[in-house]
């Protein structure tokens, strides 16, 4: 097995995908082609208890009332990959999107707001754009080379 060199790991990663508009679209399926179309899921992925994970937070915004693990757990219980370990990691997953942040009171959707800004804000500005930047410059000394 060969070693993979330091200077090829990637600083960031982002992995989005274009599905068709969401008119039909709603509730658990809504959720789910989100999650598919930033790349925190992946097509055809059978362990899909991060959709369920990201939609009861956003069911919980409107209580505004962050949600510790445990409750994730007794609602998701009997669900593939809904172990203590795997939730934390499915939210940790949606924290470095900035979609998600932890308070001592437990986890919510980023200040109760809504998803779309995160997308503007975070997402646009610290992830595509640069990475965007990034391939045009390797772009333009490919084309003088």
């Amino acid at each position: 097995m060969s070693k993979r060199a330091l200077k090829d790991l990637p600083l960031q990663e982002i992995t989005l995908r274009k599905y068709e508009e969401p008119a039909n679209l709603e509730g658990r399926e809504l959720t789910k082609k989100f999650l598919l179309s930033v790349g925190l899921l992946q097509p055809g992925e059978s362990r899909d208890v991060i959709v369920d994970i990201f939609h009861i937070l956003l069911l919980a915004r409107k209580d505004k009332a962050p949600l510790e693990i445990e409750h994730f757990i007794q609602h998701l219980k009997g669900k593939p990959g809904a172990s203590a370990p795997n939730v934390r990691r499915q939210l940790r997953r949606l924290k470095e999107l900035k979609l998600v942040e932890k308070l001592p009171e437990g986890y919510r959707i980023a200040e109760f707001g809504q998803i779309k800004p995160i997308i503007d804000s975070y997402i646009t500005e610290f992830l595509v754009r640069p990475a965007l930047e990034r391939a045009k410059q390797y772009a333009e000394k490919i084309d003088l080379a």
